[in-house]
């Protein structure tokens, strides 16, 4: 009761200070210098903020928000057309869109933000923080990225790019897992970004998932939460940011991506609680916040009604109630197709009804009448509030959890402007880039090969022709062939090439002594031109190795071909580590993440969980 009374005292004190030091603002950036003199204190800061805080201040603070420009104040016309299109004519810029909705969090991405250099992105930051802290309370911000690494990477070169969390998965090492993570979310502070929305803890359950795939650690519940666990410790208490496990209650068993329509997933409640133990070991190893995501599941009746994200039963009952999650709750992406029958203003108070703390406005898409989804949204909550339909606690709630995540990542007493002529000495170290090649390595699966198709020699005056679904990735492979004396020749076809396509790379194919072929998921319905591509090939009598760029589970598509490699990932580290162990620079130690199925027969296993070949 004590402690109690001097955090309340505390706050009060604290708030006139707030109130007065509003208007003055501070030259450096720094927060409001009547919270900060309790920044020591969660709980005081906490309530010493909230008390600062108008009606509208506390509704800004749950949505994470979006705006065009690669600076806060932009004035290049393409971002100025496109912020007035989506807030209004008042909104020019992220500096107006902070000023009018006063939002806890901003979401950076590539096409609304540019992300050319590490030092562009930390001005960005730099930016946001000043507007932020321009507020009559100024309040940090949270800062937040999908850099998940590997499929879902935002920010590259110069930054350190990572292959993914399959490749994790298939490296067998929770430490190259922490120290991916840690590395990440490092070189996010120096650019000042404080939430990273990774890992990725769905269970890879339903090998034709388009929505995790590679973005999964694997298919076994407690692979991936020890895995998950490890990412999760390396952001938070190896880099000092938030992590995000993501996609309560699962996408693991589901096939389609939300971003891209209604996602249904027909398991059981018995069935989805297979996957929970990876939230609650992430939630265990204290993550800041639990991304939910918009499933609709039909068999279990308590839910069935509303996707999940709009779900008190999942979000309420169980995420809070029965794995005791009191940290902040932020909804995936609110302008994803599968919410698509819901007007915004239904989503925003649906979402807060259900228990989410953050609503993730994402506006790259607006509404049929041309303004964002944040502009009805905001409004409805702001009317929902002044008529009583939610209560002013029911914001202070989820406000007061926000707050708690923006002290935890430090932004409380310490100034939140980054040094941005430091960011390229911490950003893409060479130290950096030596792990993400050792990572790729280690992740690298040989899966077959036939009468010692591999390793190639580096000496033997091959001809190899680099073919398949990556343009970069086949040229890549080309040229990291080519740089070891050997003839070689890139013809890339695409995910989905044609007859003609086909025909024309089978004729070349004839000239090679070899044929190189980058696969993506062949296993996908507009994938099938793949494995015509490799049928066609095989007839020639050129040896056929192929490098699965995406899901190991490509092998039971395609069992003919001389060898296959299986790099879980694209990114070039990956790319350049598979083509080295073509050659036999290291001995591929790679086991499978998951269970391979026989293709068209689900229930039959063609290779199991933890397979990988090497060389004699």
């Amino acid at each position: 009761m004590v402690g109690i009374v001097a955090t309340v005292v505390a706050a009060l004190a604290c708030a006139a200070g707030t109130a007065a030091s509003a208007s003055a603002g501070d030259e450096r950036g720094t927060p409001a210098t009547g919270c900060a003199a309790v920044a020591g204190d969660q709980a005081a800061w906490v309530e010493c903020m909230l008390a600062g805080m108008t009606t509208e201040q506390k509704i800004g603070q749950m949505f994470v928000v979006n705006g065009f420009g690669q600076t806060a104040d932009a004035t290049d016309s393409a971002s100025v057309t496109a912020n007035r299109t989506m807030y209004g004519p008042d909104v020019s810029n992220l500096d107006d869109l902070i000023a009018k909705y006063q939002p806890g969090g901003v979401v950076y991405f590539n096409w609304s933000n540019t992300l050319s250099s590490p030092s562009q992105v930390a001005s960005l930051s730099n930016g946001v923080q000043r507007a932020a802290l321009a507020q009559p309370v100024p309040t940090p911000m949270l800062t937040s990225i999908d850099q998940e690494q590997g499929e879902v990477t935002r920010i590259t070169s110069p930054a350190t790019v990572f292959p993914g969390n399959m490749a994790l998965g298939a490296a067998r090492s929770t430490k190259l897992t922490f120290q991916n993570a840690a590395i990440t979310g490092r070189e996010l502070a120096a650019m000042g970004i404080n939430v990273d929305n990774a890992p990725v803890v769905d269970v890879n359950t339903n090998p034709l998932n388009i929505a995790d795939g590679i973005r999964a650690f694997g298919d076994q519940t407690p692979f991936v939460a020890k895995h998950g666990v490890a990412a999760v410790e390396g952001y938070e208490q190896g880099a000092g940011i938030s992590a995000v496990a993501k996609h309560w209650p699962g996408l693991g068993g589901t096939s389609t991506n939300p971003d891209d329509g209604i996602t249904v997933s027909d398991q059981s409640l018995a069935e989805l609680r297979e996957a929970f133990p990876a939230f609650e070991a992430a939630i265990d190893a204290g993550v800041d916040s639990i991304m939910v995501t918009h499933i609709e599941t039909p068999n279990i009746p308590e839910s069935s009604s509303v996707p999940t994200s709009l779900s008190p039963f999942f979000i309420q009952d169980i995420l809070r109630g029965e794995l005791g999650f009191d940290g902040v709750v932020v909804t995936d992406a609110l302008n994803a197709e599968a919410l698509a029958d819901f007007t915004p203003q239904q989503v925003a108070l649906m979402a807060i009804n259900a228990g989410n703390d953050q609503l993730l406005e994402i506006d790259g898409f607006p509404t049929p009448n041309g303004e964002s989804n944040l502009v009805p949204a905001y409004e409805a909550v702001v009317d929902a509030v002044a008529s009583g339909e939610i209560p002013l606690s029911r914001i202070e709630e989820s406000v007061r959890r926000i707050l708690a995540q923006k002290w935890e990542v430090g932004l409380a007493g310490d100034d939140p402007i980054v040094p941005e002529a430091e960011v390229n000495e911490l950003v893409g170290t060479s130290a950096h880039l030596n792990v993400a090649r050792k990572t790729a390595r280690r992740s690298i699966t040989l899966l077959k090969n036939k009468g010692g198709t591999l390793p190639l020699s580096e000496f033997s005056k091959m001809r190899i022709l680099s073919t398949g679904w990556g343009q970069t990735s086949t040229g890549l492979i080309a040229n990291e062939i080519a740089s070891r004396d050997l003839t070689a020749q890139s013809l890339p076809t695409g995910g989905n090439p044609t007859a003609e396509r086909i025909d024309q790379v089978k004729r070349a194919a004839r000239e090679f002594d070899a044929v190189v072929v980058n696969t993506f998921n062949v296993w996908a319905p507009n994938s099938i031109g793949q494995r015509h591509l490799i049928k066609e090939l095989l007839d020639t009598g050129v040896p056929v190795i192929v490098i699965a760029l995406g899901t190991p589970y490509d092998y039971a598509y395609l069992p003919q071909v001389d060898a296959f490699i299986a790099a879980n990932d694209f990114q070039p580290v990956s790319v350049n580590a598979a083509v080295a162990a073509l050659f036999g620079q290291f001995n591929p130690r790679g086991k499978l993440p998951v269970t391979i199925p026989k293709a068209h027969h689900p229930d039959e296993v063609f290779r199991k969980f933890g397979f990988g070949l090497s060389y004699p």
